[in-house]
């Protein structure tokens, strides 16, 4: 017999949650997800499967009240031969008088939420970690999503060693760059090769390896490419901040859900921080930015072949931008 679980969660912390609670039901888990437009008809081919695998959770994001209450009964049949999961944005009492089963409510702020993740794990292996690398780790990582595995190599790198301290995290965890990395595709495109120049030459003294450099322009310029599909939102030209982010608030509720990685999508990015990609990116051409994600695909090509002179190669991609 698996279970079902209700949970009462929130819209910015669907796919955390869920793996959190999926966290204790084994390993290499099947999850199927009955989301938005597609809800009924992923849920009835589920419920109505004659097999199901020993390892499978069907999660039910956001149900309409009639449409549990259409289908409670197959859903408690099927949370008999598998795990069920039903996520409900807001007040899930009702759901889990109709359901049954466990009511879970996941902690909703953010601080408290790595605490606990942080906590679990060095629980689970015998680990401390001191104040000073805590503070370290939680201003190097803004995704949830990637906490646990960063702590496992954490975990990993200190060896027998009881004790994570900050040298630790500076070691193992990647800051990000963000504002510096803004400011870099602003040199860009003003064509100020000196800039460039300048802003790299301070990430590298900064102690950000030159693969880092490169993972965060690929992921810029993902970003910067989605916010120039954006640019048609805005009939009357370059908005001000207001403007855009109630746009920016609109095409992120209209989104369906959420993805494992949300720091590759300009929707889950802060507003103010997507307000700046988007001004950026008005002052790129699509082809330039093209282009420049084109030298990063052939960069990354190159280290892997097993290149001598990743950073003069870089250099010179960036000259050529």
């Amino acid at each position: 017999m698996a279970g079902m679980v209700v949970v009462s969660g929130t819209k910015e912390n669907v796919m955390e949650d869920v793996h959190g609670v999926c966290r204790g039901w084994g390993d290499n888990l099947e999850i199927v997800i009955a989301a938005g437009k597609d809800l009924r008809n992923v849920l009835l081919e589920q419920v109505s499967s004659l097999f199901t695998a020993h390892n499978l959770v069907l999660v039910i994001v956001d149900p309409e009240k009639s449409l549990l209450a259409e289908l409670k009964s197959p859903i408690v049949d099927f949370s008999e031969r598998a795990h069920v999961l039903v996520y409900v944005t807001g007040d899930a009492s009702e759901a889990h008088k109709l359901l049954g089963g466990d009511l879970v409510a996941p902690e909703k702020d953010r601080e408290k939420r790595v605490q606990e993740t942080v906590r679990g794990v060095l629980r689970k292996y015998e680990k401390k970690m001191t104040h000073e690398a805590f503070g370290l780790l939680t201003g190097r990582i803004r995704d949830e999503s990637i906490l646990e595995p960063e702590l496992m190599k954490l975990v990993n790198f200190v060896g027998d060693r009881k004790e994570i301290r900050s040298r630790d995290i500076i070691a193992i965890v990647t800051e990000t760059h963000e504002e510096t990395l803004i400011t870099l595709f602003d040199a860009i495109a003003k064509k100020d090769k000196k800039e460039v120049m300048t802003i790299f030459e301070n990430l590298m003294l900064n102690g950000v390896h030159v693969l880092a450099i490169h993972n965060y322009l690929v992921k810029q310029i993902r970003l910067l490419l989605q916010s120039k599909d954006m640019e048609g939102a805005f009939s009357t030209g370059v908005p001000d901040y207001q403007a855009f982010a109630k746009a920016f608030s609109r095409w992120k509720e209209g989104l369906d859900m959420k993805p494992g990685d949300k720091r590759q999508y300009l929707p889950y990015q802060k507003p103010y921080y997507a307000f700046n990609l988007s001004k950026t990116s008005r002052r790129l051409g699509r082809q330039m930015l093209v282009s420049f994600l084109s030298m990063l695909a052939e960069f990354d090509g190159e280290v892997k072949s097993g290149t001598k002179y990743d950073r003069i190669r870089m250099e010179c991609g960036l000259l050529r931008a």
